[in-house]
């Protein structure tokens, strides 16, 4: 297995496997802790930490005196689908309206990759938001959102209330069109902050989604970066045309 993701993260991915393939299938009980602790090579405690991510992710349940059923699962995670249309990047794959729940803001000094990206000169700050993209009740992502301080004043975020995505906002209340939005998709791991956000464990692989979205003369608007739970959401995107 691999040493850069803490060993009960790697059981915890390859025990998810297994359910994911039906070689643990659904109502039937998973091997006890020795088993797998001989089979893995690793300590009763680390076997525990796997078995808690899972059951945290409603893959499994623990029953005292009983002990761990498969639950049921959908065979493929959700897909982050773009064909190209603002409205479609900005919701989710079948156009479920999202929302924005802020849990922290600062006025702070841009990043060398909030600058780069928002086009600022050193030393420049920017409203930096932290929080969910949410539908209905479900925790889509978590989601760290900056914008130019010259547009600060056209918001007002309220920690722990939700709001429509900052870049509708905008669009809303500058009265632009957004022309285009950069996006670059990449993978990471959660940290402290994006575990307790979504509710899962730190060291849980995550689908990244880093996003810029211009005006139609050119000018950026918002930079955000979303990061999705790995095992619930896979990227994909449509390519059509001919040689």
């Amino acid at each position: 297995m691999r040493r850069s993701l803490p060993l009960y993260v790697q059981i915890e991915s390859v025990l998810k496997e297994r359910v994911r393939t039906g070689l643990y299938p659904a109502g039937v009980l998973m091997p006890g802790e020795d088993r797998l602790r001989t089979e893995f090579g690793v300590s009763r405690a680390t076997i525990r930490l796997a078995l808690d991510a899972l059951h945290r992710n409603g893959l499994i349940s623990r029953y005292a005196g009983h002990g761990t059923v498969v639950n049921e699962t959908h065979d493929q995670p959700q897909s982050l689908r773009l064909k190209g249309s603002i409205n479609e990047v900005i919701t989710l794959a079948d156009g479920a309206p999202v929302d924005f729940v802020v849990t922290a803001h600062v006025m702070t000094e841009a990043t060398a990759a909030e600058a780069s990206e928002l086009k600022l000169a050193e030393g420049r700050r920017v409203l930096r938001m932290a929080g969910l993209r949410r539908c209905g009740e479900e925790r889509v992502a978590h989601m760290v959102a900056c914008i130019p301080e010259a547009l600060e004043g056209l918001l007002t975020p309220r920690d722990g209330e939700a709001c429509p995505p900052i870049i509708a906002l905008l669009r809303e209340r500058l009265g632009v069109t957004v022309r285009q939005a950069r996006l670059v998709i990449g993978a990471g791991v959660t940290d402290p902050v994006a575990a307790a956000a979504l509710g899962v464990a730190v060291g849980m692989p995550l689908l990244t989604a880093r996003r810029t979205y211009f005006a139609a003369d050119g000018t950026p608007l918002e930079f955000a970066i979303s990061s999705y739970p790995g095992n619930t959401y896979q990227f994909e995107t449509i390519i059509s045309g001919g040689v």
